[in-house]
């Protein structure tokens, strides 16, 4: 049976070879329809990006389909990437400034609570000096001031 089917199909060489090119045909078609299925979807989609950006797909002046919309969206990255470059720049120093004004601010607190911690002290050294003594003097005085963050008495 596979020795007749191979013979009769020998014997009808001809229309072996017109179902082999209706078949790479029928592939050539297919592959056709979708390249060009391909390409419609392609030129909706620029033509969308286009109009996205505020150009037109067709031609103008001298300038070849698409030239000027891809002018455009390029003008349009470049501005992006610049953009965000810029706000990275200035996020970067905000932060760096911020960091900076924080430090500044941790090193007043800490000289302020030194010197009111050091005027406590001076105010109780002198409190002492003046219930043994039983006389208020220039050094009490400069020691109240210290203690209200004025400046010591001449």
């Amino acid at each position: 049976m596979i020795k007749r089917f191979f013979a009769k199909l020998f014997g009808d060489w001809a229309f072996v070879v017109l179902v082999i090119v209706g078949a790479v045909g029928a592939w050539q078609y297919v592959e056709a329809r979708q390249a060009r299925a391909d390409r419609d979807d392609l030129q909706h989609t620029a033509q969308m990006i286009c109009a996205g950006s505020g150009t037109g797909f067709a031609a103008v002046g001298k300038l070849a389909r698409g030239d000027a919309c891809a002018a455009t969206v390029a003008n349009l990255v470049k501005f992006k990437t610049d953009s965000a470059q810029l706000t990275a720049a200035t996020l970067a120093q905000a932060m760096a400034d911020h960091d900076a004004r924080q430090n500044d601010d941790t090193r007043a607190a800490r000289a302020a609570a030194e010197a009111a911690s050091s005027a406590a002290q001076r105010m109780e050294m002198a409190d002492a000096n003046a219930e043994r003594t039983n006389l208020v003097d220039r050094e009490w005085f400069r020691a109240v001031n210290g203690v209200a963050g004025l400046r010591a008495a001449r």
